[in-house]
């Protein structure tokens, strides 16, 4: 058969199949690959996992404040990985409640702890591969998480930094002249008082005199 005939014939036979019409068989069709929504793009909630979710958008949302989209989307993502790591703890302790229960056997007539000890150990080693890749995905999240928290304070601060630099040119800070006047009774500062006597021309007073009183003439001398 030449690669012309097969491209016809499946040609033929894809107008037989136009897939899923429906919105619910579109919606199941969408899904055949879909596991357990810890690594992937679409997140399926439970019914009894609505209510937490929930709780923890609305707090995440008000701790964090997003005011851009990109600041949204940050705070999204973070909401995601928390609701991953939440279901994996769950899944973790589920797997291991239910291997305890499946592997105890009070025939053996221990006691309930030693019981409870061994079944905790069988069903651990049973299922060793699944808490592997458990903590695998934990792992992986959890550096994700850290990288988007990093990546959502650094926009944010910059966001206020230019904010905070916006305000300060429209309203630039105005350097205030001190105009506290000196405690001194006087109007003027004592400095300048200090300054006007430096400057001042100061006479000296003068001590009067007694008045001079005339010298007594010498005596004749007689003639030898």
């Amino acid at each position: 058969m030449t690669a012309t005939t097969r491209t016809e014939i499946n040609r033929q036979n894809a107008t037989h199949s136009t897939g899923p019409r429906t919105e619910t068989g579109k919606q199941v069709s969408s899904m055949n690959a879909f596991r357990h929504g810890l690594s992937g793009n679409h997140l399926l909630l439970q019914p009894h996992e609505h209510e937490a979710h929930t709780r923890l958008t609305s707090a995440l949302k008000r701790e964090y404040a997003p005011a851009t989209e990109s600041e949204s989307q940050f705070v999204q993502k973070i909401i995601d990985c928390h609701t991953r790591l939440n279901r994996i703890a769950a899944i973790e302790n589920n797997i291991l409640n239910i291997g305890v229960t499946r592997h105890t056997n009070p025939e053996f007539g221990n006691d309930d702890m030693t019981e409870a000890l061994i079944a905790q150990a069988a069903a651990w080693t049973a299922e060793a591969n699944t808490f592997d890749k458990l903590s695998r995905y934990e792992s992986r999240i959890s550096r994700q998480l850290i990288q988007y928290t990093k990546e959502l304070d650094r926009i944010q601060t910059a966001r206020k930094q230019a904010r905070t630099e916006r305000e300060n040119q429209r309203h630039p800070v105005e350097i205030k002249t001190d105009t506290t006047k000196s405690a001194s009774f006087r109007q003027t500062p004592l400095i300048h008082h200090v300054a006007d006597r430096a400057i001042r021309n100061v006479t000296p007073i003068r001590t009067p005199q007694p008045a001079s009183q005339p010298t007594p003439a010498a005596p004749l001398r007689g003639i030898a």
